[in-house]
């Protein structure tokens, strides 16, 4: 017979140690708060990222795995954590999140083994545990606790332990299958796991000697890992939500979900855990009651992450997508979503790790993600025409350039903000200076548009004409002199972010007629299009008594051509004498009538009876 013993535990939420699953041995997956939302750097790994990140001294550690369904190299990669840069890398594939503990790193992989390297990537001992590795291997994430390593093996619901040279000092053998996913948590020399009796699915509690000291029997198979906080143990089965208390091994609560791998997230008395039909719950701590929910894109096995006043997620669809969501009402602050090439599928199972104000994460499509905040100067909109402008050079000379230009988006967005110095060199135009800040030996000022998801421009920023909605990272940076090879907007103190608005078309010009009561104005207005497409012209107007007159006109313009558009507005017999002030503006025929692109000056037209 299984017994237990009564412990009494006062446990408290606290900042998480940056270098396991979920971020502490408790599994809270509480951290300090993310600096921003921008993609500060991402890198490709290859094959599917499903771990999950962990950061320790300034490097990330992440492994992947079927890289060859892909033809790319599956790997455990330890990368820089200011600039992705890869530092070493070793030969093995899982989905298990690597756990950093001293100068080691303990994970699973794909066969079944665990490893464990030092932090400059050379493997001192690897052992088998998982003799039915499947299609999974070992998944479940090492937990470093007091000197012992403990991890569980899915086939026959195992959990291991031991010391850091590899050597098994106990193991509990359940003998039923588990999650494969699933990680056992500590707290207070207690350790707690998924275990799985004769097909009766337990919560496990022994203690460091390997002694079970109490069972929860539960609904169903425990799918996510075990989060602890407030006295209690949190975690999903296929159908239910639990809180455990772990003084009494009693329920506290539960509450019915579709439950995922995802485990609970644990800050400020509050629970947030994924679903399987998509939806992230917020549930109070100590009674289980919903405070609010959010529906996501798709099915959330991605573990949540609290940083501060924000919860972090992603969902496990093809068009995975990041979220970042206010934890006192659900609302959604910012969402990241990639987007697949036909055939594939960019599915997002890792979950976050937050570490020094940064959000890594990775993805399906290869890619470790690193977002935060650039250390910006000024960052904003301008809205850009794609015609010729007219700039002043540092000497005092003008020269024109075309007002859609990367170079003209940093001038715009200088005004009144902070001073753009450009000369006029042999090889072209160069900017000098930004905010004072001067170049210096290797280092000057560097532009990249959409990075990191395109490679650097190749072209003076004069000559880089942009479109409606790109981004572009003016920033101070390094060539190598090596190599020649330029820094990132990752590696620079100083930036520039400028997100830009490029208008398809203009109104140069409203001319209108004057009119009588019952007749019509007749209104022109000059019109210059730098796309092709069918759009919409509205020129209306009031007077003082509120009475107004519209008209409309629909047409196609080519790329660079100018028209003159007649507009016809009807004046009504009721309405009353006097000026009408009228403006004109164009909407593209697809957007009408909520995306505005251009509008005119007030023009007054005099109607008389």
């Amino acid at each position: 017979m299984r017994f237990a013993l009564a412990i009494a535990l006062i446990l408290v939420v606290g900042v998480a140690n940056a270098w396991t699953f979920h971020g502490d041995v408790q599994r809270t997956g509480n951290f300090s708060k993310v600096n921003g939302s921008d993609l500060i750097w991402k890198t490709k790994i290859g094959g599917l990222i499903d771990s999950s990140p962990v950061v320790k001294d300034g490097r990330v550690y992440v492994l992947s795995w079927y890289g060859s369904f892909y033809n790319e190299t599956s790997k455990l990669s330890c990368f820089y954590a200011k600039n992705g840069t890869e530092i070493w890398n070793a030969s093995i594939e899982g989905a298990s999140t690597p756990t950093v503990y001293d100068n080691l790193i303990v994970v699973g992989d794909l066969s079944g083994k665990l490893h464990c390297f030092d932090t400059n990537g050379r493997e001192l001992w690897n052992v088998t545990l998982e003799t039915n590795p499947s299609w999974w291997g070992i998944a479940s994430s090492p937990l470093i606790y007091n000197n012992t390593i403990y991890i569980t093996t899915f086939s026959n619901g195992t959990l291991w332990a031991l010391d850091l040279n590899g050597n098994v000092k106990w193991r509990i053998t359940t003998g039923g299958e588990i999650s494969y996913y699933t990680s056992p948590s500590a707290y207070d020399h207690l350790i707690l796991f998924a275990g799985n009796y004769s097909g009766t699915n337990e919560l496990v509690c022994v203690n460091e000697s390997g002694f079970v000291l109490w069972n929860f029997t539960v609904d169903s198979k425990i799918l996510s890992s075990i989060a602890i906080a407030y006295g209690n143990a949190y975690f999903t089965t296929q159908h239910r939500i639990y809180a455990v208390n772990l003084t009494t091994h009693k329920e506290i609560w539960n509450k019915t979900i579709n439950g995922t791998i995802s485990t609970p997230a644990i800050a400020y008395g509050k629970v947030f855990v994924g679903s399987r039909d998509g939806i992230l719950y917020c549930l109070n701590a100590f009674n289980g009651n919903e405070i609010w929910h959010f529906k996501a894109n798709g099915k959330i096995d991605s573990s949540p992450a609290v940083g501060g006043n924000i919860v972090y997620f992603a969902t496990n669809t093809a068009q995975g997508t990041i979220y970042a969501l206010n934890i006192t009402d659900g609302s959604l602050i910012w969402k990241y979503t990639l987007i697949p090439p036909q055939g594939r599928y960019y599915n997002v199972m890792s979950s976050p790790f937050i570490w020094n104000g940064k959000l890594f994460i990775g993805a399906d499509d290869g890619n470790l993600y690193c977002f935060g905040n650039f250390s910006t100067i000024w960052s904003g909109t301008v809205t850009l025409i794609p015609e010729n402008v007219t700039i002043t050079l540092k000497d005092g000379n003008q020269t024109q350039i075309n007002g859609a230009s990367a170079l003209y988006a940093l001038i715009k967005a200088g005004q009144g903000n902070f001073s753009v110095n450009v000369t006029k060199t042999s090889w072209g135009l160069y900017v000098e200076s930004i905010a004072g800040i001067n170049p210096e030996g290797y280092c000057g000022w560097m532009y990249w548009v959409n990075y990191p998801n395109e490679p650097i421009p190749s072209v003076g920023a004069d000559r880089y004409v942009l479109k409606d909605n790109d981004t572009v990272l003016w920033y101070y940076g390094c060539y190598d002199p090596n190599t020649w090879k330029p820094s990132t907007p990752a590696d620079s103190n100083y930036v520039v972010k400028i997100r830009v608005k490029v208008k398809p078309i203009v109104i140069n010009g409203l001319s209108v007629s004057n009119a009588r009561l019952g007749g019509n104005v007749t209104a022109y207005v000059n019109v210059t299009s730098y796309s092709n497409g069918w759009f919409v012209l509205v020129v209306s107007g009031v007077n003082d008594e509120g009475d107004y007159v519209a008209g409309i006109s629909t047409f196609y313009l080519s790329k660079g051509q100018s028209l003159r558009v007649p507009v016809l507005l009807h004046v009504p017999q009721r309405n009353t004498a006097g000026t009408y002030k009228l403006i004109a503006g164009i909407y593209r025929l697809e957007d009408y009538p909520n995306e505005l692109l251009s509008y005119s000056k007030e023009v007054e037209c005099e109607v008389s009876r």
